[in-house]
This record gives structure tokens, C-alpha cells and sequence, in this order.
């Protein structure tokens, strides 16, 4: 070992030019490589569905298995959709598209990993390549865009209809408070009539009837619209699928981390040795031919 170390010491300038070719090498490819690269992130969350009457979660929906998510993201129709929103040729967008689970456990093949169980999970969509910022940045976008209409269809309906009730209950509330004001207005003016005290009992009888019914169906229509106005947050905020965060366009950092540059001159100088030894080596074939 000493006598290897000796030999590979005489050609120690091979093993210093081999480190910091490496070393150079590695630097330059990664400078070079990511003035060319921009990247862009978007985070989805896929929503947790309930059921109709919101008594329970719908469990096994298509936003159970992240699985399908992925597949969809990545399908031809909407890498194409995503490739005209940027201004990219469709055919190289698809493999520069990732998209990942947040899901703890799983796994998958090409464009990401998957896992089924324990509900919908965050859906990460990025785009890198050879483009510019706004370019995957809006691919980017488009892809999520595509994938939160996508998981949203049953959520939408629900939505629209729970809109409808809302809209509904609040009109009749409506009529019923004009119902209630009329009445008011009615008994104050028999009230202030020179009627006999009979004949104003009896004119106010109805009014008073009309009182007591509006009373109690807006008791029912308060209690209702408060519910559904709960349900319907609860649809929009909680069971739909939206963003946790858009894409935001970003240019790629250069790969001059110390690990690489570590691991670029730990190679160098193992290729270093063994150029200053096979050197040595050559170098003293003649010394023993003479000898």
C-alpha cells in the first residue's frame, strides 16, 4: 500500500487535475443546464366529498385513489390542453409533467406515486423544462385547472342545488316578513279607527291569524336557511377540490450543492490515482528493459 502511495505520489499533479476537472465539470453542467430549466409547482386538495344529506363521507369515490388523479392529469387530452394554454408542443410537455401524492405511503410508475385509502390526498403537479417561467407556470396552472373541474363534478351539482334552496328560502322569507309588515300595518290603522271595540276584534282577527302562520314558516325557513347556508360552505370550502397553492413560475437553481461537489471530487480523485499509477506504470517499462 505505501509503495502504491509513493508511485501515485510522483504523478500527484494527475491526481489534482482529475479532481479539479471533475469538480469544474459537474459546475459547469449544472450552471449551464439550469439557465436553461424553469420550473413551476401547483398544489391541489381534492376535496372530501359528503353524502347528499351531509350525514356521512362518501368513501369510495374517484378521488380515492390518487391513482386515477395522476392518470388523468397526465392523459392526452389534457397535456394538449395544457400545451396550447403555454405555447408548448404537446409532444415534449408530457415528459417533462410529474405529479405526486401527499399520500404517506403507495406507490407508482413514470409520472408519479400513488396510494389508496384513508381519503382524497394533496395532488402536487409540477412542470420543468426548457421553457420560460410563464411558459410552466401557466402549463402548470392549466393541469391543475383541469384536475379541479375534473374532481369538482359532484360537488358542483350539489352545490348548484343547495344554491337553488338558499335562494328559495331566502325569496319566501321575503314574503313572509311582507306578510307579517302588512298585518302591523293593518292592525295599527284598526287600532286607530273609531270602530266599536267588537267590530276592531273582529277586523283584527284575520291579521292576527296572518301573524301567527308567518311566524312560525319563518321560524321553519330561518332554521332550514341556516343549514343549507352551512351546507353550502361546507361544499364550497370543505367537499370541493381547489388550490392550496398556484403555480408560480421560477427559474432552476444551479446544481453546485456541496454534496455534489463532494461526490465530483471524491470521482476525480479516484480516477486521479488511477491515471498517476497506470502512468507510473508505463513510464517504468523502459527503466526495466534497460536494467
Amino acid at each position: 500500500m505505501t509503495e502504491y502511495f509513493r508511485r501515485a505520489m510522483r504523478r500527484w499533479y494527475v491526481i489534482v487535475l482529475s479532481v479539479v476537472a471533475a469538480v469544474a465539470l459537474v459546475f459547469l453542467h449544472g450552471v449551464s443546464g439550469a439557465t436553461k430549466q424553469s420550473a413551476a409547482t401547483a398544489s391541489v386538495y381534492l376535496g372530501q366529498p359528503f353524502t347528499p344529506g351531509g350525514a356521512s363521507v362518501l368513501t369510495s369515490t374517484p378521488l380515492s385513489n390518487p391513482q386515477i388523479s395522476i392518470q388523468y392529469v397526465t392523459a392526452p387530452q389534457q397535456i394538449a390542453k395544457a400545451a396550447a394554454a403555454a405555447g408548448i408542443d404537446h409532444r415534449s410537455l408530457r415528459k417533462h409533467v410529474s405529479v405526486l401524492s401527499s399520500s404517506p405511503a403507495g406507490a407508482g410508475g413514470g409520472a408519479g406515486k400513488a396510494s389508496t385509502g384513508g381519503g382524497p390526498p394533496t395532488i402536487s403537479i409540477t412542470v420543468e423544462g426548457p421553457w420560460t417561467r410563464a411558459k410552466v407556470q401557466a402549463a402548470t396552472n392549466s393541469l391543475a385547472h383541469s384536475l379541479i373541474d375534473y374532481a369538482n363534478r359532484y360537488t358542483t351539482m350539489k352545490t348548484d342545488l343547495i344554491s337553488g334552496r338558499v335562494a328559495t328560502e331566502k325569496a319566501e322569507l321575503k314574503v313572509l316578513q311582507e306578510v307579517q309588515r302588512r298585518a302591523h300595518a293593518n292592525l295599527a290603522a284598526i287600532d286607530a279607527s273609531n270602530a266599536a271595540p267588537l267590530d276592531k276584534v273582529a277586523a283584527s282577527s284575520p291579521f292576527v291569524s296572518n301573524l301567527s302562520a308567518a311566524a312560525d314558516q319563518i321560524g321553519t325557513l330561518t332554521l332550514n336557511l341556516t343549514n343549507d347556508q352551512v351546507a353550502l360552505v361546507a361544499a364550497k370550502d370543505i367537499e370541493s377540490s381547489q388550490f392550496i397553492s398556484q403555480a408560480a413560475g421560477h427559474q432552476v437553481s444551479a446544481a453546485t450543492r456541496r454534496s455534489s461537489l463532494i461526490i465530483a471530487a471524491m470521482v476525480g480523485l479516484i480516477v486521479g490515482i488511477g491515471l498517476a499509477l497506470a502512468w507510473e506504470a508505463l513510464s517504468s517499462r523502459p527503466r526495466r528493459a534497460q536494467a
